[in-house]
């Protein structure tokens, strides 16, 4: 219903924004990556991200890196590494040893182009990536932000364990999303770790409200606050979770 909206309102995400009183400074630069649509197949796989994690972290993969990485994932790593190499995220040398092009905080960006990939080309939304917001504080970075008809949706992206995501980085994103005022706040955390202390205890803290599991690998807070990590698979739970939100929405 509300898509159809569109067809006789001026409805944008800086529309959205300009109306709460906050303007877009800048976005991140579109990404055009060899064989895009192919990377993105090969970005659906948690067993690559985390490869390709490994491979940014150890920034040379030797034969004992290889070693190791074969008895942390199987033997199929040595085939995923000759992808990681085809796209430009590592090179190899003459000697089969691989190095890192990039530093590891470039996986933020490759997740916050995956997100804005599935929310623009799979579901079909309006999406900007990279999102600086003028005005704000503490931070005016905002990772993805996306729009059904009127409502706002917020996603905040971290590809790191749980345990590395401290407390006051927790409140920080919080802070912007009481200035953003989004229809529906996401948290997405791209892990299968157990994210039941360091994350959901954590913000039950922040937030002194109450959490109830969603589905697995998707947890809801007072206010529309929700948290997806990729338990099972990391789209299908920021689907259900984009669902849920929206659905909560038009009942109240």
């Amino acid at each position: 219903m509300e898509h159809l909206l569109d067809a006789y309102f001026p409805f944008s995400i800086e529309k959205l924004l300009e109306i709460r009183g906050l303007e877009v400074v800048r976005t991140a630069e579109k990404k055009y990556f060899y064989q895009e649509n192919y990377l993105f197949e090969l970005f659906k796989s948690y067993y690559f991200r985390r490869i390709l994690h490994d491979v940014l972290t150890l920034e040379v993969i030797d034969g004992k890196a290889i070693e190791k990485l074969s008895k942390k994932w199987g033997d199929s790593v040595t085939k995923e590494l000759e992808l990681i190499a085809e796209f430009g995220f590592a090179k190899k040398t003459k000697d089969s040893i691989f190095i890192s092009n990039y530093p590891v905080s470039y996986l933020g960006e490759l997740l916050e182009w995956f997100i804005g990939k599935f929310l623009g080309d799979i579901l079909h939304l309006e999406v900007m990536t990279g999102v600086r917001i003028g005005g704000l504080d503490s931070g005016g970075d905002v990772d993805v932000l996306s729009r059904i008809g009127t409502k706002l949706i917020a996603i905040e992206c971290k590809e790191s364990p749980p345990n590395n995501v401290p407390v006051s980085e927790m409140q920080a994103m919080l802070f912007r999303k009481t200035k953003i005022k989004p229809d529906i706040f996401i948290f997405l955390i791209d892990t299968t770790l157990s994210i039941n202390r360091n994350i959901l205890d954590n913000l039950r803290w922040i937030t002194r409200s109450k959490c109830i599991r969603v589905h697995e690998g998707v947890y809801k807070f007072d206010d529309n606050l929700f948290v997806v990590s990729a338990k099972r698979s990391l789209l299908h739970n920021l689907e259900i979770t984009i669902r849920e939100g929206i659905n909560g929405l038009w009942l109240h």
